[in-house]
């Protein structure tokens, strides 16, 4: 492995997709990567014969049958044949020898070819001249080389099944670490198709069909059986079972028809669906999600930034520290000896484990997050969410249904029930908030038609604007209408006023998400101490707070949300919340969590997302991140005793060069099996035993 890469130039890696590195002097346009093993995979699979995508094994199976070749000739050059006794006059004996050893160059000859070249040509592309894979190269040719002169000059020793079986070694862990890369990096991939389809759109009573590029919002969208939803938006007709688990990773397909909502990259099974476009092109959830998951890929954790400051120090001290092995040995074993202790030293010490050791077990972790429907951005987020001490919630539509329930409406003007709830309708149409897409909902309900038709008879609203903390407002037929809380008199009951006169008062209730009673506990007993934060009115806050045997503060209006996280406590700090007016409290945490279904700014402003309906997959997230350090620490620990033990026996000339490279195969393999057992960790964390803390001492 080579040295670590600056982080003022981090790039993703060609290959794998981790933070890479490009030399200055490197085209900023050219590839780049975070190893020689990820280049020569690359480069083997890239330019290499099509059908043949993994062109490394291939490679790497040969040379290891030839290896084996060279090891038998090897060994009867090494036997007690040519000691000087035996059957065989002296002639004999040197002539078959002679053959054993030509037999050897014959076999080595393709194993430096198939593996040694690919690796000069990593390290030529790489521009990484002084490294352990440049050191690993010469040595390898230096002992090739020498085997290849005595071989011929008929005198001297030969090492071909050193350099054979070192390059087969170390081949052999680049293979480990580079697939171990893809599997971690496959499993974060959004599953969706490479190239959309066209949409058929309904356009002046004509469907017409349409690329996806040339979508607008508001156009309905034909989605049928089998097809892929092209758009998020509202299906105003039809009904089909659809399947989310691109999006979202349900397994099970959900039943949806008029008036409820669907993402693009949903499949429909059964039934077709009209939709209206929300959200088209880069504005969709599912490239909101491609993109904040390409992010995710390129930020490291600081567990991750420590090796790779311990790995570039590493390599300069190895390259000291091999010229003085071999210096050391030179006069007392011989220039070839001495050789082959100082490669022994360098293959020792090579950071392979080292540099997978921690973002392997990151990677896993988020590729596992993936799987249970979170999307976190990057490591460093994982690694934050493992030491967090105070989680604060939001209340509406966090640890309540989206969807609040109507319970009364009274009006104070002209208007009736029925006109205060279509204008109040209008102006929320363009509302992310739970409020607003509950009044869409009601006057759906009430409505009683087709949900197009419903829909059609709602008012264009001129100059909305949402009121952060407070509510919408809208022009609607030339006068000034808002939709918003009221005052403590009213107890918190959404207001309907015209100018600055009051309309109608709609109050609506909150029912608690089936699942909030025993995430809320589970927080609790992971000592999170989890607090409600919301900008509800203290009565229904108070009553939300006392089902679930939480504390709360209510009556909070954005920047009061803020102030009250920063002045938590030293310890670091989670929020949950997915309204628009919950992005400032989202950005100021130290983990932001927003919640399905939440607002686009909400989703950008933290740093996890849920992408499954309610909040059950909190709890076994913050297991996996603390599991995912622990693994990451132990894998750090394991690397670093594993390089200091190997390079004092190699110093002491007690490891061969073939010992060496052997043990650096299994420390690799050790690091990807103890990052795979990251799922069996968190399985077991869900029966461990765990301090009990009681909401209310956590509450304080």
């Amino acid at each position: 492995m080579s040295a670590a890469p600056s982080r003022s130039s981090a790039r993703a890696c060609a290959h794998c997709g981790l933070p890479a590195t490009c030399s200055p002097a490197t085209d900023v346009d050219a590839e780049v990567f975070c190893c020689s093993g990820c280049c020569v995979a690359h480069h083997l699979a890239v330019e290499g014969v099509e059908g043949q995508a993994d062109r490394l094994v291939a490679r790497l199976v040969l040379s290891a049958f030839l290896s084996m070749g060279v090891m038998v000739f090897s060994l009867g050059l090494y036997g007690s044949l040519f000691g000087g006794e035996g059957d065989f006059d002296s002639d004999a004996a040197q002539a078959l020898q002679g053959l054993l050893r030509m037999a050897a160059l014959g076999l080595s000859a393709p194993v430096m070819y198939l593996l040694g070249l690919p690796l000069a040509e990593a390290v030529v592309r790489m521009r990484r001249w002084l490294s352990s894979d440049a050191l690993i190269l010469i040595g390898t040719s230096a002992a090739w080389g020498v085997s290849v002169w005595n071989t011929v000059m008929g005198g001297g020793h030969v090492f071909f099944e050193t350099a054979t079986m070192v390059l087969v070694l170390v081949t052999l862990g680049r293979w480990l670490d580079v697939r171990a890369k893809e599997k971690a990096r496959g499993e974060l991939e959004v599953l969706l198709p490479e190239r959309e389809q066209s949409a058929s759109v309904l356009r002046d009573g004509v469907e017409v069909e349409l690329e996806p590029a040339a979508l607008r919002v508001g156009d309905r969208v034909r989605v049928r059986p089998g097809e892929v939803v092209p758009v998020d938006g509202l299906i105003l007709d039809g009904r089909s079972f659809v399947d989310t688990s691109a999006m979202t990773g349900e397994a099970e397909p959900a039943s949806l028809g008029a008036g409820d909502r669907v993402l693009a990259g949903s499949t429909l099974v059964d039934g077709s669906l009209v939709v209206r476009a929300e959200a088209v092109g880069a504005g969709r959830l599912r490239d909101e999600v491609e993109r904040l998951l390409r992010e995710a890929m390129e930020r490291p954790a600081a567990y991750v930034r420590v090796a790779d400051r311990v790995a570039a120090v590493l390599i300069p001290l190895v390259l000291l520290l091999a010229g003085g092995t071999a210096a050391w040995y030179w006069p007392r074993v011989g220039a070839e000896q001495a050789l082959l202790t100082a490669l022994s030293v360098v293959l020792i010490s090579c950071p392979c484990a080292l540099g997978i050791a921690t973002p392997l077990a990151f990677w896993v972790a988020l590729g596992h997050a993936w799987k249970s429907g979170v999307l976190v951005r990057g490591g460093e987020v994982l690694e934050r969410l493992a030491h967090v001490e105070r989680a604060w919630i939001d209340k509406t539509g966090t640890l309540t249904r989206g969807d609040l329930a109507l319970v009364g409406l009274e009006v104070r003007g002209a208007l009736d029930e029925r006109e205060a709830l279509r204008r109040a309708a209008s102006l929320e149409l363009g509302s992310e908030h739970p409020i607003g897409r509950s009044l869409v909902h009601e006057w759906l309900r009430v409505h009683g038609g087709e949900a197009a038709a419903a829909l059609a008879e709602l008012s264009p609203v001129e100059d909305f604007r949402a009121l952060p903390g407070v509510g919408v407002e809208g022009t609607l037929d030339g006068e000034r209408w808002r939709v918003g809380r009221g005052d403590a008199e009213l107890g918190g009951a959404v207001t309907l006023v015209r100018g600055g006169r009051l309309e109608a008062v709609l109050r609506l209730r909150a029912l608690p998400r089936p699942e909030a009673a025993d995430v809320v506990g589970e927080l609790a007993r992971l000592g999170l101490a989890p607090t409600i934060l919301t900008g509800d009115a203290e009565e229904p806050a108070r009553a939300l707070a006392e089902e679930l045997g939480l504390p709360v503060e209510a009556g909070l209006l954005p920047a009061e949300k803020v102030a009250r996280i920063r002045a938590g406590g030293s310890g670091l700090s989670l929020f949950v919340g997915d309204g628009l007016n919950d992005a400032a409290a989202l950005a100021a945490a130290d983990v932001g969590v927003a919640v399905f279904g939440g607002s686009a700014r909400s989703m950008e402003a933290a740093p996890i997302n849920l992408l499954r309906p309610g909040l059950a997959a909190l709890p076994p997230l913050v297991r996996l991140a603390r599991a995912a350090t622990r693994v990451a620490r132990g894998n750090l620990a394991w690397a670093f005793g594993y390089n200091a033990l190997g390079l004092f026996l190699a110093v002491r000339g007690d490891l061969t060069p073939i010992a060496a490279a052997g043990a650096m195969v299994a420390s690799s393999l050790a690091v990807v099996l103890n990052s795979g057992r990251l799922a069996t960790q968190v399985e077991g964390a869900r029966t461990a035993s765990a301090p009990e803390v009681t909401p209310s001492a956590a509450g304080r």
